[in-house]
């Protein structure tokens, strides 16, 4: 992979200058990154200024270190030496060979020094107020309006606190004409737009805010300070999902801005505000260079305000973790609450000292004194670590469930209320027992109103009753994994069933006892096969006696499938890879055989619950197995089965697994359907165990494969909250992989490359190449998009390495030949060069021509600007010579792809490649001063190109123009004319338009 170079710190070092080096290396320093660096080398390049003592280059210098200033959070250094630069305007202004440009970047700068004034306490506010005074005349002298100067003199008064002077100049500043001095209209909205949201208009300042939001207007600031400044207000009006999208796309854009802290403060305490403490200690920890001098002390104490919002939330909540903080190091959290406090008393002090009111302090206390405006609002990213201190437990995947499923939530009778105080005690106790016959989801919570009542009233449950109110518990605590409550319970139940001479509902929980007492123990070591077999022999012979119900037979049947379904969770064996998968498939032959045999049973006593689960079962072994086609008739009987006994509720899981094999079968209508009535039936009984975030990554992925992928994106969503809530972090990746595509999709490439970006290690982590491969390439297509080049070319190059060792080379040769378009937009040739190379070797040997023929005309474009740096005719002649035989290569790859006969459904792709390659050449031929030799080539291409029509419509346009062109200086006037008519007649009798050959043709006419 190709090192992405930066500029060398050796342009910025000499021992002496001429004026003309000096003017190229001010204006190579102004390209650098924001930072102290650039200050520092701006400041050297006065002193080299200053040496030569050059007015002009003095005032360049000037400005150059002035804007190294302010991009690098050291604004409050500016105003010492923008007086020097006025004092040199003043004394040389009108003599300067470009005096008009440097008179308009001096009073532009008026309006910086301004707000770094206002930011320093130590800056008295008459010397702030005398600066605006002096900036109004020197704007009237000059001929400027007066819009900046009232800006300047709203913001004075907005900070000391003053309401009625700032909404005075605030209309003034309004009500002037926008002119030369004006600020960026992104920059005024952000300002305008965080008054309207101070004075409670939230709406007002989201119409402000919104041409810059989308992109309509920007700046070097903007949108990245907008969007920050949206996120509480986003809150406020509830726009969950535009606050969430600005979050992702905001906090992008901050990185290099150290001098924008008070954006990262925004982001921070909309973090707080949402519920997403733990992300904003990770912007913490990507950012503890912002606790870092030199900083603005007024943003740096927003910025600080928002931090001990941060932090105050951890110290409540208990934590003792050690966070990131100044000095480069980590802190305990609240040792740094306290350093923050104290360095905010100690600025808010010298600011309202120096303003004389506490408008400052007041403001900081607002912001620190906040609660959250929404409990949780899932942002996508990914935070790490997600679960800090206190163990998660991690639900399962889709699976069967070992109990009769219920998730309601267990209190004892002795801390409720009796709620069934008017209710007949019989009907109540009934209707339990009613529920607790049908394994309705509800069953647990009637028992539970069962034993309040009973407690209530004093009435002592039947020993059936006790048992089948242990046997719910028992449940309920098999659902929350306290396998030690769960024992308990259902040895209580047993005795309570032996107590009361139900010997079969005895033996069927002991069964269930036993599969307990096996998950108590955290080990694969699986129950003694004896065991049940011996109960399960009991329980017939009671049930030939009548002692037993053929639902206890069915009971233990059950719990054998489920113990030899256990047995299928062995783990591998590293040394006997072989062995384990053939003991693999032995314990899942087990599984199968003990599924048929309480298949059988159920058959045997008609009892259609049971034997849809056993569908279900085998439906299961057919997925893990690999054999998703085979698991759906089984889930549809099992479906059929449950609704035939009445139990609809219990289609839950079966839906599931449906709305699964569907998709793996590539039927993504059925399986959004499946998945959807599995949602409706969780909404409709919510005390079942439901890991919906498995679900909604189906629908994500069948509506996604629909072509809805807004409606992909918002299962996704649900799918990446679900998962992190319950600690799955495989699912989580898999879902941020999801809603990244989603949004990429949906054009929201910033939203996208901010989720990839940030759940990328996660990824790594937890799933499989190709789809990390996919993850980088969908990241690199987003950030080209953004235009950040370089960032694209990194993710291409990466996942390029990583698909090199996948058996289809085919996206191995496309990440290479990607990455050779990023590197080339990025300005780096040379890597790009090598990245083309590379995709040409992979593509000569796959059966890929049209993507080959690209290819090789982009390599042939990046050779063809290496001649630019050729010094000799007769080397550029030998690079043109090396970028014709490649344009000919691409050529005659298309004409034998034609002539094969084994691309028919790609003829017409084929066709326009070779008239693009033949357009292409002719404006080689033009860029390398070679025009007389075009014509041929043109002509092709036109020709091409008509065939083409209505379809390539603008390529034709274009290429018939270039042949007017050639005509014209080469041949006759009246013969381009004459083929301009032609092909606007042809396009106007294709039902297309001919633009460029209808204004060229005016031209010539003209």
């Amino acid at each position: 992979m190709p090192i992405l170079p930066s500029t060398s710190e050796s342009a910025f070092q000499r021992p002496s200058w001429t004026a003309g080096e000096l003017r190229t290396a001010l204006e190579a320093n102004e390209d650098e990154p924001a930072g102290r660096a650039r200050s520092v080398r701006a400041e050297a390049l006065l002193a080299a200024a200053d040496k030569l003592g050059d007015p002009e280059i003095q005032i360049r210098a000037l400005h150059t270190v002035i804007e190294a200033y302010e991009r690098g959070g050291e604004s409050f250094r500016s105003p010492v030496l923008f007086s020097r630069l006025l004092r040199l305007w003043d004394r040389h202004g009108k003599t300067l060979r470009d005096a008009s440009r440097l008179e308009y970047e001096t009073h532009w700068v008026f309006k910086w020094m301004t707000s770094d004034l206002l930011s320093v306490p130590e800056v008295p506010l008459a010397t702030v107020h005398g600066f605006v005074d002096e900036m109004e005349r020197r704007y009237r002298l000059a001929g400027y309006g007066m819009r900046a100067v009232h800006a300047q003199r709203f913001r004075i008064a907005e900070h000391l606190g003053d309401t009625a002077q700032a909404e005075t100049h605030f209309g003034r500043w309004l009500a002037a004409e926008r002119d030369l001095m004006s600020d960026c209209r992104a920059c005024e909205h952000l300002a305008q737009g965080a008054w309207r949201a101070d004075r409670g208009d939230d709406l007002a300042a989201m119409r402000l805010w919104r041409p810059t939001i989308e992109n309509e207007i920007s700046c070097l600031d903007e949108p990245a300070s907008t969007l920050a400044g949206s996120l509480k207000p986003l809150l406020r009006l509830r726009r969950y999902d535009e606050a969430r999208a600005n979050h992702l796309r905001g906090y992008r854009l901050l990185r290099g801005h150290v001098e924008l802290r008070t954006a990262f403060g925004r982001h921070i305490e909309f973090c707080v505000l949402s519920g997403n403490g733990a992300r904003g200690l990770e912007i913490l920890a990507e950012n503890r260079c912002l606790f870092d001098p030199p900083f603005e002390p007024l943003d740096y104490l927003e910025f600080l305000s928002c931090v001990a919002l941060l932090l105050r939330g951890q110290v409540q909540a208990g934590s003792t973790a050690s966070v990131a903080g100044p000095e480069g190091r980590d802190w305990p959290v609240g040792e740094l609450l306290d350093r923050v406090r104290s360095e905010i008393e100690d600025l808010t002090r010298r600011f309202d000292a120096r303003n004389g009111t506490d408008a400052v302090s007041s403001r900081v206390a607002a912001t620190m004194d906040q609660t959250w405006l929404v409990a949780e609002l899932p942002l996508v990213v990914a935070a790490r670590p997600r679960v800090p201190e206190a163990r998660r437990e991690t639900p399962e995947p889709p699976a069967l469930p070992i109990q009769r499923e219920s998730a309601a939530e267990t209190a004892e009778p002795a801390d409720l209320a009796d709620p069934d105080t008017d209710t007949d005690f019989d009907d109540l106790l009934a209707e339990a027992r009613r529920l607790f016959d049908v394994a309705h989801p509800g069953a647990m919570k009637m028992w539970e109103r069962v034993a309040v009542a009973a407690d209530r009233r004093g009435i002592e449950l039947d020993l059936e009753a006790q048992g089948r109110l242990a046997e719910e518990r028992a449940a309920d605590a098999l659902d929350r994994e306290d396998m030690d409550r769960a024992v308990r319970l259902l040895g209580e139940a047993v005795e309570r069933y032996e107590e009361g001479g139900l010997e079969g509902r005895a033996v069927a929980v002991k069964a269930r006892k036993l599969l307990a007492e096996a998950l108590q123990k955290k080990t694969c070591e699986p129950l003694q096969e004896e065991a049940l077999a011996a109960l399960y022999a009991t329980a017939r012979v009671l049930q030939a006696r009548g002692l037993a119900e053929p639902e206890d037979v069915l009971t233990v049947r059950r719990a054998q499938a489920f113990e030899a379904r256990r047995t299928t969770e062995i783990g591998a064996d590293p040394d006997g890879e072989a062995d384990f998968e053939a003991r693999r498939e032995s314990a899942f032959d087990h599984f199968a055989a003990s599924v048929e045999a309480l298949l059988a049973d159920a058959v045997e006593f008609d009892v259609p619950a049971r034997a849809a689960a056993a569908h279900t079962m085998r439906a299961e072994i057919a997925q893990r197995r690999g054999r998703p086609e085979e698991s759906v008739p089984e889930l549809l009987a099992a479906i059929a089965l449950y609704d035939r006994a009445e139990r609809p509720w219990a289609n839950l899981h079966p839906n599931m697994l449906l709305a699964q094999a569907y998709l793996a079968a590539d039927r993504d209508a059925d399986a959004e359907h499946a998945g959807l009535a599995a949602l409706e039936i969780a909404e409709r009984w919510p005390e079942q165990r439901f890991p919906a975030g498995y679900t909604r990554q189906v629908l994500a992925n069948a509506s996604g494969a629909q072509g809805r992928y807004a409606d992909s994106a918002e299962h996704a969503l649900e799918a990446v909250g679900w998962a992190d809530r319950h600690g799955v972090p495989d699912l989580a990746a898999s879902a941020r992989h999801s809603l990244a595509f989603a949004y990429e999709q949906l054009g929201r490439d910033a939203d996208a490359a901010a989720i990839l970006e940030s759940a990328l290690p996660e990824m790594i982590e937890h799933l499989d190449d190709p789809t990390v491969v996919n993850a980088r390439w969908a990241l690199a297509r987003c950030l080209g998009r953004l235009e950040d080049y370089r960032g694209a070319a990194e993710q291409y190059l990466l996942a390029a390495s990583a698909a090199e060792q996948f058996p289809q080379q085919g996206g191995h040769a496309m990440l290479a030949a990607s990455a050779g378009h990023a590197l080339r937009a990025a300005g780096l040739p040379e890597e790009a060069r090598r990245a083309f190379d590379r995709a040409v070797i992979l593509l000569r040997v796959l059966p890929d021509p049209i993507n080959l023929a690209k290819t090789l005309r982009a390599l042939a474009w990046v050779t063809f600007g290496e001649s630019e740096e050729t010094g000799h005719d007769s080397e550029r002649e030998d690079v043109l010579d090396q970028v014709l035989l490649l344009f000919a290569e691409a050529a005659q790859v298309l004409e034998a792809a034609e002539g094969s006969g084994d691309y028919e459904r790609d003829a017409q792709v084929i066709a326009y490649e070779l008239a693009e390659t033949d357009d292409q050449l002719a404006r080689l031929h033009l860029n390398a001063d070679l025009s007389d030799k075009a014509m041929p080539y043109a002509e092709r291409a036109a020709s091409g190109f008509r065939a083409l029509l209505p379809h390539s419509a603008m390529d034709y346009d274009f290429s018939e123009q270039m042949v007017a062109w050639l005509l014209d200086r080469y041949g006759s006037r009246d013969a381009a004319v004459e083929r301009l008519r032609e092909a606007i007649a042809a396009c106007t009798e294709a039902g297309v338009e001919a633009v460029r050959c209808v204004a060229f043709l005016e031209q010539l006419a003209d």
